[in-house]
């Protein structure tokens, strides 16, 4: 008996060992029965579980899944070839935009000025208005919109006479400053001898503002010159050239300006407009030019003035008076509307006037050119004006 209680102890203390061996994470059963079930992984939590993740990998990835995986991958790709061809084209556009070495920064052309639109009369209400005037020649046109109102052999070619001035005075100021100081040379002999003049003398030293009123408002041939001659070297940068030379290089500027513009029927072979072969215009063109012409503060400063007194910087004193007889409130043909412009006259240009008048709120430019007389530049010029206030 006792020796049976030793071997039933023995058992126990031997199964109760071989439980624990069995596994460290479960409770220790000392039912014989439950823990050989335990044993051979049928109720083990730990067995349990692994089956469990076993079954859970083996179960098959969703298409659902794989196309989303595919649309943010292809996603990914698309975003990050956006990025880096973006970041090819703004390099590209960057050594583009920077200066080449061997080009000097002053002399590179301005690409924003060939991308500028060139301005376009419009004629479809040129019949807007009616007059019965004498010239050989006229337009009226709305000084903001372009808008031709009348027209008569508007875009005939004609000669300009000292109409011309105005585009001369426009290319002037595209390369001098206004307080630019300028020597009166030899270049004044340049003009004819029956020619209007300023009275200019070799060595008299004034600015180009003051020039341009020589220009301007007397209508000086010789300020033309000088100021061409000034500015033909400074556009080709030589002071070197001859006086002739220096009035080719302006007068190509000239014309380049005057197409920029839109007055592109016209040619202009001399600074002062004198009749010359080669050289011609037109009305619509002329206004094209005058438009331009009141968008320029100095100009349009200028052209509406009728009298001027100036002490030039070599001390002389002058006072200069408008040709324009519109300005003159002691005219007969004084028309207070009026803001300019610029007369003209030549034996092939016949008397000529370029005009404006703010009228109602708007502005307006009027060509008279091939007028019989003074005077009938003038009335003719009033009439159209005139049959403006008669349709509003």
């Amino acid at each position: 008996m006792q020796r049976l209680k030793e071997n039933k102890k023995s058992g126990k203390i031997w199964e109760i060992i071989r439980i624990q061996r069995a596994t460290e994470k479960t409770r220790i059963v000392f039912d014989t029965g439950k823990e050989q079930q335990f044993m051979n992984g049928k109720n083990h939590p730990a067995g349990n579980r692994r089956k469990n993740m076993k079954q859970k990998r083996r179960k098959p990835i969703s298409p659902l899944v794989l196309f989303a995986l595919l649309i943010v991958v292809m996603s990914c790709v698309i975003v990050i070839l956006v990025a880096q061809n973006r970041s090819a084209t703004d390099a590209s556009n960057d050594s583009q935009n920077l200066p080449a070495t061997t080009t000097n920064e002053e002399d590179a052309p301005d690409e924003s000025d060939s991308k500028i639109e060139t301005p376009v009369p419009n004629f479809d209400q040129a019949d807007t208005i009616s007059a019965d005037i004498g010239a050989a020649n006229a337009v009226l046109m709305q000084a903001d919109t372009h808008a031709v109102l009348y027209q008569k052999e508007a875009r005939a070619k004609i000669a300009p006479a000292s109409t011309a001035k105005l585009i001369t005075a426009l290319t002037v100021l595209d390369t001098c400053a206004q307080d630019e100081v300028v020597t009166v040379g030899t270049e004044i002999m340049m003009m004819q001898q029956d020619a209007s003049r300023a009275w200019l003398n070799q060595g008299d030293t004034l600015t180009i503002r003051q020039l341009l009123i020589a220009l301007l408002l007397p209508s000086g041939n010789d300020a033309a010159y000088t100021l061409a001659v000034h500015t033909g070297r400074k556009i080709a940068q030589d002071d070197n050239l001859t006086e002739t030379q220096a009035v080719e290089v302006f007068m190509e500027a000239v014309n380049e300006k005057a197409k920029s513009l839109g007055a592109v029927n016209s040619n202009f072979v001399v600074p002062d407009g004198y009749d010359a072969d080669g050289q011609y215009t037109t009305a619509v063109d002329l206004a094209m030019i005058a438009d331009a012409c009141l968008d320029n503060a100095c100009i349009a400063q200028l052209i509406g003035t009728y009298r001027s007194y100036e002490k030039w910087t070599s001390g002389r004193e002058v006072t200069y008076y408008n040709t324009n007889q519109l300005l003159d409130s002691s005219s007969p043909f004084y028309y207070p509307e009026a803001i300019g412009i610029k007369t003209g006259s030549t034996g092939l240009a016949g008397d000529c006037l370029v005009s404006a008048a703010e009228i109602n709120g708007k502005t307006y430019i009027c060509v008279v050119m091939g007028a019989a007389t003074s005077d009938a530049r003038y009335q003719d010029s009033i009439q159209i004006y005139d049959a403006i206030k008669s349709t509003q």
